[in-house]
């Protein structure tokens, strides 16, 4: 069907047109089909009281489906829990971490002989960046799976915004028990049909511990396991104290359910979980031999790819390169990496053991060092390795991490290929380019990288080049639709309009441009700083961000973004953003009032939910050459604001100018960022 929509189309020169066609038709597939079980189920439960050739039990069967799919769907409305499940191709090898694998089945089965291992407590496993926790996670979530004794996982990533929200964590695992436990289900479908008005956004952490209480202690016969790993990637220190301050008193209250949290030793998991029942990977009596097991088998697929004789390397060689992998599993993977794009692997191994081997994450670092030599005196590579780092949000295609980082865009895939031990394309993410391991991450904000990474001026740099985006790229109607009164729900295009009208640079900047300001608060004095927030919130560029959110489906974050920047925005007596305005803190008179812009704002959009409706009619409405303005004059522009000082073609993005089409001249960020927090705030838009 895709050949034949290929030829239809003209060819290659439509594949992207193709692919977006092919990824919304399956979304449609997908819907109908889940639509036609839910369907046939409730058809089947309604068919059967009618129906005498059908058996009792199988009418029951049939009515318990039905309201088994009917509280999964209404559940994952009401939680919105995350995917966050294990996934057997990254569990560890076959053979090894097969210890602590039965360490941990003996902890939750309470085997005997695991007198002295707290048992109302989580179970907590640590070690250093790549020992292979993550690995070992995904291994005891399959082998619990096996045992059925397996409830749920929420594997926390620090680049990824979903899974490094600890909100997220306790609504998910909440569901994920529900699935898995008819009474814990029970309690939790009770008590959110009463409670009609709670949200994931509202949910109280000890909501979690509501509902464990309301579990008799021995409500299951067999006890349902939890895992979260990397803590030490989700949240900061505060909101992992209250997570584990949950987590740490579900498991004592209940002993039907056991927690398992992997991590690095961080101070403040270390100061919350230090009583409880815990395994260091470093040391792990068979961790030597699970990492030769795991090397041996690595290093056979570089021999056989090469045509060496087997086994490859010699007995010898394969001792130095274990004692520098310090029990690091990640050492033996990055380097087989290295190893499989080389010339000669041979001489690239006798090169590398040369020296001494080192302690710690010296090896790994040294290791990590020698790949990026080549590229050291490239100042394009190392912004774009600095864009690679600091966009721990969401991560990045090629092609906006060319514009932020302004590096040519065949570069950067150049670069990416040439660093593929280090980096990848994420397919899951569309091809973004993300890092193999967080240690390189903080290999390369560390002093023992050459070029090392200062992650306050990286995030400086990348909120500068956010807002140069967003003045560059935002404009009027961006979209180019036809009718501003529509509700985007109403919009049949919109997804492709976006992606044609507002590139991903953009969306990126439009989320992101506060928070990386927000990263560097002693930055905010500096006058490149202070000079693009100016030159954005002059004229109506606020405005078009507005309207981009809102199409985009993200105007609620558009009040945190402000509330972000604002505090960070101090006095400043040398940059004046207006003739007779500078940034202070202090009130300054001018108009139009705060009362009067909020009721201006309020009275342009469409009377509809905010978030179904791009608000962009504000403009729209005072734009003559608009088909639909006359539509709103009477209505909304009616003592209110005059337009003013607006001849056709003065609303084209870029043009600077002193005033911005209404009674008012364009102000300062101390004033026009309040102004336009106030104007985003839940309070207003509902």
């Amino acid at each position: 069907m895709l050949m034949i929509t290929e030829r239809t189309l003209g060819g290659l020169a439509h594949s992207e047109r193709i692919e977006e066609m092919s990824e919304e038709l399956t979304k449609v597939i997908e819907d109908f089909d889940r639509a036609v079980n839910v369907e046939a189920l409730r058809l089947a439960k309604e068919t059967s009281k009618h129906t005498c050739s059908i058996g009792d039990s199988q009418i029951s069967i049939v009515s318990c489906c039905v309201e088994l799919v009917q509280q999964d769907l209404w559940l994952k409305g009401r939680l919105e829990p995350v995917k966050a499940c294990y996934d057997q191709k990254l569990c560890c090898m076959e053979g090894t971490r097969e210890f602590i694998l039965d360490q941990i089945i003996a902890w939750v089965t309470n085997r005997p002989g695991q007198e002295d291992v707290d048992q109302g407590t989580p179970y907590w496993i640590y070690g250093l960046p790549g020992i292979g926790k993550t690995s070992l996670a995904h291994s005891i979530c399959k082998k619990l799976d096996e045992r059925n004794q397996f409830a749920g996982a929420f594997f926390c990533r620090r680049d990824d915004t979903t899974l490094s929200e600890p909100r997220n964590i306790l609504p998910t695992l909440l569901y994920q028990l529900a699935k898995t436990s008819p009474r814990f289900r029970s309690v939790v479908t009770e008590y959110l049909h009463k409670k009609q008005h709670i949200a994931p956004q509202s949910m109280q952490d000890t909501l979690f511990l509501e509902f464990i209480r309301s579990m008799p202690r021995h409500s299951n016969p067999d006890t349902l396991v939890v895992v979260i790993d990397a803590l030490d990637e989700c949240g900061n220190i505060q909101s992992r104290a209250d997570i584990l301050k949950v987590l740490i008193e579900a498991a004592a209250l209940a002993p039907w359910l056991k927690i398992i949290i992997t991590s690095r030793p961080e101070v403040d998991i270390i100061r919350s979980l230090g009583t409880a029942a815990k395994y260091d990977l470093g040391t792990d009596q068979a961790a030597t031999a699970d990492l030769r097991t795991f090397a041996r088998r690595q290093f056979n697929s570089v021999a056989s790819a090469y045509r060496l004789a087997n086994p490859w390397p010699e007995e010898s060689l394969l001792n130095r390169v274990i004692l520098r992998a310090n029990g690091l599993f990640i050492f033996i993977k990055t380097f087989v990496l290295v190893l499989e794009k080389c010339e000669d692997p041979e001489e690239s191994l006798k090169e590398f053991l040369q020296g001494s081997a080192t302690a710690g994450l010296e090896s790994l670092y040294k290791l990590y060092s020698s790949i990026l030599k080549a590229r050291s005196n490239s100042a394009g590579f190392w912004r774009m390795i600095a864009v690679i780092t600091t966009a721990q949000y969401r991560p990045l295609r090629e092609g906006p991490i060319a514009e932020l980082a302004e590096v040519k865009r065949n570069l950067i895939e150049k670069w990416a290929d040439e660093l593929s031990s280090l980096l990848y394309r994420d397919e899951g993410a569309n091809g973004a380019i993300r890092v193999r391991h967080l240690s390189i991450s903080d290999f390369f904000a560390s002093n023992r990288c050459d070029y090392q990474v200062n992650l306050r001026t990286a995030h400086m740099q990348q909120g500068i080049a956010c807002l140069q985006t967003m003045v560059k790229q935002l404009s009027f109607n961006i979209c180019k639709l036809d009718d501003s009164r529509l509700a985007n729900t109403d919009i049949k295009d919109l997804p492709s309009r976006i992606k044609q009208n507002i590139s991903e640079p953009l969306q990126y900047s439009s989320l992101y441009w506060s928070t990386h300001l927000r990263s560097t608060p002693n930055e905010m004095q500096r006058n490149d700083v202070l000079g693009s927030l100016k030159e954005f919130f002059e004229g109506c560029y606020p405005l078009f961000w507005i309207e981009a959110l809102s199409i985009m489906g993200m105007v609620s974050v558009g009040a945190p973004s402000l509330r972000e920047v604002i505090p960070l925005v101090k006095v400043s007596s040398c940059i004046s953003l207006y003739p007779n305005v500078n940034l202070i803190r202090g009130r300054t008179p001018m108009q139009p009032s705060l009362r009067e812009f909020r009721t201006y704002v309020v009275s342009s959009l469409p009377s509809i939910l905010p978030s179904l409706s791009a608000p962009h009619t504000l403009i729209f409405q005072r734009d003559p050459s608009y088909q639909h303005s006359r539509h709103y004059w009477l209505s909304s522009a009616q003592g209110l604001l005059r337009a003013s000082k607006y001849k056709a073609g003065n609303w084209s993005h870029g043009q600077h100018r002193r005033w911005n089409g209404l009674d008012t001249p364009t102000t300062s960020v101390a004033f026009v960022a309040p102004l336009m927090e106030a104007i985003l705030s839940p309070g207003l838009m509902t």
